[in-house]
């Protein structure tokens, strides 16, 4: 399954919630503020290790430098939705 989390860690738990309710092969994908994880050393351990993807023009948008996970465009991310199905969404 693929994990969509839209949210800043600093606004709301969807992140945490994510996290905790994920199976272990589960792709998480950070969009619109959920990228601000990407770039902050308090989320970036915590995400170490999980396949993470995070979208380029939201990262760009932002003017942010990720520190994890791989980028990718808005391209990729409907093939990833494609290949694994319907994703859930966290909301805070």
């Amino acid at each position: 399954m693929l994990h969509l989390v839209m949210d800043s860690p600093f606004q709301t738990r969807a992140l945490e919630q994510c996290l905790a309710y994920r199976a272990e092969d589960d792709g998480i994908v950070l969009l619109q503020d959920g990228v601000i994880a990407a770039c902050t050393a308090a989320s970036v351990a915590r995400l170490a290790g999980l396949p993470l993807y995070v979208l380029q023009e939201d990262v760009l948008a932002r003017g942010l430098t990720t520190q994890i996970g791989t980028m990718i465009t808005m391209a990729d991310l409907v093939d990833l939705i494609a290949e694994t199905g319907s994703p859930q969404r966290w909301a805070g």
